[in-house]
């Protein structure tokens, strides 16, 4: 059994995110145009990426233009956080519970997501040897604490990624050393990717969860009965 203290949880802003253009300047320096991803300053609300094993090819694929890194954020939260928006469930040491940064720059999301889709790439060609010497060269950073496994009766280790950018660099390289395969929801709109083959589903499988699959098969349905009446 894997504790509270141990599930990663990540914050987002439930007002949502917005892109905020601003001037920068500097000693020396020609101002230039700078666009952040921002909060709208709303409660937050907590999920837990990890449980969604499919998040970074979503990452990877949505966030090829500014529009799909909004509606990334809006769902996901931003990517980092740091020392002023880092925040604990009570008393300090006692959850891996964290809050994002209030602001980050749009290039550096739309940088890491072309990143993290050349590692997709690499895996689904087979060529795992390059894509873990890439991997190799930005690691994720990672928290060891220990954890009591009530099935054996003993501690043991256990990794927690500090922030949803590393939990996505974690869930790219827990790939690299499977033979899963993934597959993109077929239902019209859904972004979601699952696993199939090993510790996924069947192969034949075609949507993320029966909800997509009602609402694909009632589309169709529809579209049938439209072409019937023309």
């Amino acid at each position: 059994m894997i504790h509270e203290l141990f599930l990663f949880e990540w914050a987002v802003d439930q007002n949502g995110y917005k892109i905020v253009r601003w001037q920068q300047e500097g000693p020396g320096i020609a101002p230039f145009d700078v666009d952040d991803i921002r909060r709208n300053g709303g409660p937050m609300r907590f999920y837990r990426p990890l449980d969604e094993p499919g998040l970074w090819r979503q990452f990877a694929e949505t966030c090829s233009s500014s529009a799909g890194v909004l509606e990334f954020v809006n769902e996901f939260g931003l990517l980092t956080d740091d020392a002023r928006a880092r925040a604990w469930k009570g008393e300090e040491v006692q959850t891996q519970r964290r809050i994002s940064s209030s602001n980050q720059p749009l290039e550096n999301i739309l940088r890491f997501a072309a990143f993290i889709r050349h590692l997709a790439g690499l895996i689904d060609a087979g060529d795992r040897e390059n894509a873990s010497n890439l991997l190799n060269r930005f690691p994720p950073e990672m928290q060891k604490l220990q954890q009591f496994n009530d099935r054996k009766a003993r501690y043991e280790p256990v990794l927690v990624p500090l922030t949803l950018k590393d939990a996505l660099l974690h869930q790219t390289g827990e790939e690299i050393g499977g033979k899963r395969q993934w597959r993109r929801c077929r239902n019209t709109g859904c972004p979601k990717w699952f696993p199939l083959g090993q510790s996924g589903h069947t192969i034949r499988r075609e949507f993320c969860s029966d909800r997509c699959r009602v609402a694909s098969a009632r589309r169709d349905r529809l579209e049938e009965d439209r072409k019937d009446a023309q």
